[in-house]
């Protein structure tokens, strides 16, 4: 990543780095690091950008993007969450505390002689990202904003259906649990989907979904294709919902199964430039004027862009039988998924079977996957939105389990588990009108 982002930024300005601390009201000293270009600053002072790191990261993890942002003509300020990096107290999962710490770091950046208290954005990557949100919802004064791979509604994004996408919430809470009094008390909980309702209220708090529709910063959303932490709909939510300006790319990149950066991040950069450029700068580059939804193809450089969400049709998918394992028809045609697809099982005996976890393959590739509590009954379970591309002559097959198998991180079991009997199940898949992907 540094390499890449600084190999983009070679034929820019230089610039220069200070580092300090900032104590917050109740003691906690915040590190950060403030990235200005050389030269004189123009009149009013430098545009700026608060840059936000991921969960367990720090400000030295943003360097490489503070460079880029100040090679090109902006100041950028990169501080180390409470909890993080140097930065002392306790992570308390972008909560109050930290929404208050990001609401001072910005004051005391747009306060600076030599940077604009008026063209201050910021630019936040997942749990920077999340912050981000939570920032904008708080009424920070922002003037642009670009979030990556990032969640507007925490709880449905790691627990949907009540059922804990326990893979990678396990993952999220080890990375930072030592330093996070508040994430080791609910870990058990959190990972075995139990004591469900203070989570839900905790993570009401973090997110940003309410307070949508009343934020009019100029947003830009960045989203993989797949990500099994932070899928399409958590972007869709900000793209359906915010009333300012906004655009949704979705990318190759993202949490696991993907990386970040993908390999198109020089057009991220070029984008996420360009939309400073145009709210922060006033320059007339059209990028308020271009079609505000854009998915990238599966690989190369293809993308296709929209006037809003894509139009969409469904593809019925039967997998009759009784086994845990199921493999349906053949495709004739290529399908690219998009949006949320529903499967629909009988569900005939059910034995202290906590948890319900349906796989869908492409050969050995996931395609999606989803949870419920079962019950005995019909039950539907909604699949995560990923876009995924399935050639012509692709055949589904579908996993039954209490846990996504070891070709998936996202639903891990824990222990012994009792015993279930399944029906007829139906999926119906939401897929592209026509694919991006070739």
């Amino acid at each position: 990543m540094v390499a890449l982002l600084l190999l983009w930024a070679a034929p820019a300005n230089a610039f220069t780095k200070q580092t300090g601390t900032r104590t917050m009201a109740d003691g906690t000293s915040i590190a950060y690091d403030l990235y200005e270009p050389d030269g004189t600053a123009p009149a009013g002072g430098w545009p700026g950008v608060v840059v936000l790191h991921g969960l367990g990261g720090s400000k030295d993890q943003m360097a490489p993007v503070a460079t880029v942002l100040s090679a090109h003509g902006y100041a950028a300020l990169a501080y180390s969450a409470r909890g993080q990096g140097t930065s002392t107290g306790d992570l308390e999962l972008a909560g109050p505390n930290e929404i208050s710490d990001e609401r001072a770091l910005e004051s005391f950046f747009a306060g600076l002689p030599e940077v604009s208290n008026a063209d201050i954005g910021v630019w936040g990557i997942s749990y920077g990202g999340g912050q981000a949100w939570d920032g904008l919802a708080a009424g920070i004064p922002y003037k642009a904003a670009e979030v990556v791979e990032t969640w507007t509604d925490l709880y449905s994004a790691l627990w949907p259906q009540d059922v804990a996408k326990s893979g990678i919430v396990l993952g999220f809470a080890k990375s930072v649990e030592a330093r996070s009094p508040l994430i080791a008390s609910l870990e058990n909980d959190a990972v075995h989907s139990t004591s469900l309702a203070k989570i839900k209220v905790l993570a009401a708090a973090r997110s940003s979904y309410a307070a949508l529709p009343k934020i009019k910063t100029p947003v830009y959303m960045f989203q993989g294709r797949v990500d099994y932490a932070f899928d399409v709909t958590q972007a869709a939510n900000g793209f359906n919902r915010v009333s300012g300006p906004k655009r949704l790319y979705i990318g190759q990149f993202g949490h696991a199964p993907s990386t970040f950066p993908g390999p198109d991040f020089a057009y991220v950069l070029a984008q996420g430039l360009a939309w400073y450029d145009h709210y922060l700068r006033g320059q007339p580059n059209g990028i308020d004027k271009a079609p505000p939804f854009t998915i990238a193809a599966a690989a190369g450089t293809g993308r296709a862009s929209y006037a809003g969400l894509p139009k969409t049709k469904v593809i019925t998918v039967g997998f009759r039988g009784t086994s845990l394992r199921r493999t349906g028809p053949v495709f004739r045609q290529p399908l690219e998924t998009f949006g949320v697809s529903l499967l629909k099982v009988q569900v005939r005996k059910v034995t202290q079977y906590p948890r319900l976890v349906a796989t869908v393959f492409a050969g050995n590739r996931v395609i999606t996957h989803g949870a419920i509590v079962p019950k005995v009954g019909l039950q539907t379970i909604r699949l995560a939105n990923y876009v995924q591309l399935m050639p012509k002559g692709t055949r589904l097959s579908v996993t039954f389990g209490p846990s996504s198998g070891s070709a998936d991180v996202a639903y891990l079991a824990f222990g012994d588990e009792g015993s279930i009997a399944l029906g007829p199940a139906v999926i119906s898949l939401q897929v592209l009108t026509k694919p991006v992907s070739r």
